[in-house]
């Protein structure tokens, strides 16, 4: 009998930028376009043109011995396909219909609904009365806690209608999330004396709140907070948005610090992005986990009828016992900017302790030098012992100071060797190779980082800094393999309060500011 013609689906176009269904149906990354397939009356057509391959033929077509099945033909041509009939079917009606892309998975909580809260109250007072939870100083903590991902693929939704602030409060954090000490913190909250509703961070004792001004041009009412309406916070392409009582979506309009040092913000994806990186420093990933509606020190004077969270799931969440910064031991060495002295001598080293509870020794003096000009140098004051290496720190972080520049230090050169005697500690290259040295010689395991200060454009000695620390510093760092922690070059959103001059940071700037930038440095070396 003459065989009759067939036509076949070659091989490469399985093979080439198909969908898999089974062995065999992988996608080596071809750029050969897919044929438009249908299926009509039991036939698979190619472009139009019908073929003889059958699909599913009617029962009633008696059967020949030597007739085979399309399947069969279609194998006979394509010999290296191992999957099943039933997966080849599919995989031609892939063809024709297309494959659905899956939707990420959403989360929902319904932690106040219809006015009755799930979870409980651990101050304070709530009661549900006209399906409302009416709170008075209240701190509730929720039976499940919420995990909100603020990475570039996350999304999620909050809703809350009723009267954020009742009676005469005029302030609260609405929803929060402490993560190791109480010292970090994440949360919504609102204020009357700022006019805002916000998204905030607690770093150290500063509150930075980045939020939206609900003033009367907004809403119409100078009480906004005292009256019931619907606020839906969202996150979504990496952005924080807000809608007041089903109307459009608002990106950020403010920043305050403790409800004080307003700005404008004025890039939505800059200033979303330096809101996670807050986060990222008290929570060490990149996902908020709240706890309360309502938490001590701001508890709740509120209203509300429903409260729900819609969140796309936290994938690669962890939850993590204490900061991964907590065992790291860190020395500071340095003078007024790493002592803090604009700040009640805080600073980053002292910050990032209370939030990430590692332990850390500061020796910093203001005024003093790399350079060994006297007892309170930084080389005496290691000779004298001021910084125990018995301890074993991780890191011994360095600053390089600017006294050195600001006094006219001579600047020395990159001398050879890797003894602590082999460098002239009058000259600022040979003070930093020496304490280098000095550290590796009674702590080998240390690792020297040495910090470059951020400083405005005022400051008269800025080019000669910059000079030196684009020159040989960065030998000596590669020289010694150091990598700097680099805050002169950083990007990072600053502001005019950050800086009590042009060299030293305040609070706000060490905490908003500078702690990220460390925490971040370390994070991404464990």
């Amino acid at each position: 009998m003459m065989k009759k013609k067939r036509f076949t689906l070659p091989l490469a176009l399985v093979l080439a930028g198909t969908i898999a269904l089974g062995a065999g149906c992988g996608s080596a990354g071809g750029e050969q376009k897919a044929p438009v397939v249908t299926v009509q009356d039991g036939y698979v057509y190619v472009d139009g043109v019908k073929t003889d391959i059958q699909v599913n033929p009617a029962p009633e077509q008696p059967e020949k011995p030597e007739q085979k099945t399309a399947f069969e033909l279609w194998k006979e041509d394509n010999p290296d396909y191992t999957g099943t009939e039933a997966e080849w079917l599919a995989w031609l009606k892939q063809l024709t219909e297309g494959q659905e892309e899956p939707k990420e998975e959403m989360l929902e909580y319904k932690l106040i609904e219809n006015g009755i809260f799930k979870g409980n109250v651990t101050a304070g007072s709530a009661q549900t009365e006209n399906a409302a939870l009416t709170m008075n100083n209240a701190v509730l903590r929720l039976n499940e806690s919420v995990v909100l991902p603020v990475g570039e693929d996350a999304s999620w939704e909050i809703d809350v209608t009723g009267a954020l602030l009742t009676g005469s409060a005029t302030g609260a954090q609405l929803f929060a999330g402490n993560a190791f000490t109480e010292f970090g913190r994440a949360y919504i909250g609102a204020n009357k004396t700022s006019g805002m509703v916000y998204i905030g961070v607690r770093m150290n004792t500063v509150y930075v709140n980045y939020g939206w001004k609900l003033d009367a041009s907004v809403t119409g009412s100078d009480n906004v907070f005292g009256t019931e309406h619907r606020y839906v916070f969202s996150y979504e392409d990496g952005i924080y948005y807000l809608s007041l009582d089903g109307g459009e979506k608002m990106t950020m309009t403010d920043i305050n610090f403790n409800q004080a040092n307003a700005n404008w913000l004025g890039d939505p994806e800059a200033d979303s992005r330096n809101l996670n990186e807050l986060i990222r420093t008290v929570f060490a990933q990149d996902y908020v986990e709240m706890t309360n509606i309502g938490i001590d020190g701001f508890a709740c004077n509120s209203k509300i009828s429903n409260f729900s969270v819609k969140t796309s799931a936290p994938k690669g969440y962890k939850r993590l016992l204490s900061h991964p910064l907590a065992g790291k031991r860190i020395f500071y060495l340095g003078s007024s900017i790493t002592y803090g002295s604009a700040s009640g001598g805080v600073a980053f080293g002292d910050i990032m302790h209370k939030i990430t509870g590692n332990p850390y020794s500061k020796e910093a003096v203001s005024g003093t030098t790399l350079v060994d000009n006297g007892s309170s140098s930084y080389v005496q004051r290691l000779k004298n012992g001021a910084l125990d290496f018995a301890e074993k720190p991780d890191y011994l972080v360095v600053q390089l100071s600017t006294n050195d520049f600001s006094q006219g230090k001579p600047l020395g050169t990159v001398q050879e060797g890797t003894k602590s005697e082999d460098f002239d500690t009058k000259t600022i290259s040979g003070a930093i190779q020496y304490i280098i040295a000095y550290a590796k010689e009674r702590c080998p395991s240390v690792k020297v980082v040495f910090y470059v200060g951020a400083v405005r454009n005022g400051w008269g000695f800025k080019a000669a800094y910059e000079n030196y620390v684009n020159g040989d510093f960065q030998k000596i760092c590669e020289k010694w393999n150091i990598e700097p922690l680099d805050l002169f070059h950083a990007k990072y959103k600053s502001y005019a309060h950050f800086w009590s001059d042009d060299i030293h940071p305040t609070i706000d700037g060490y905490s908003a500011g500078w702690t990220p930038l460390f925490v971040k440095y370390f994070m991404d070396r464990i």
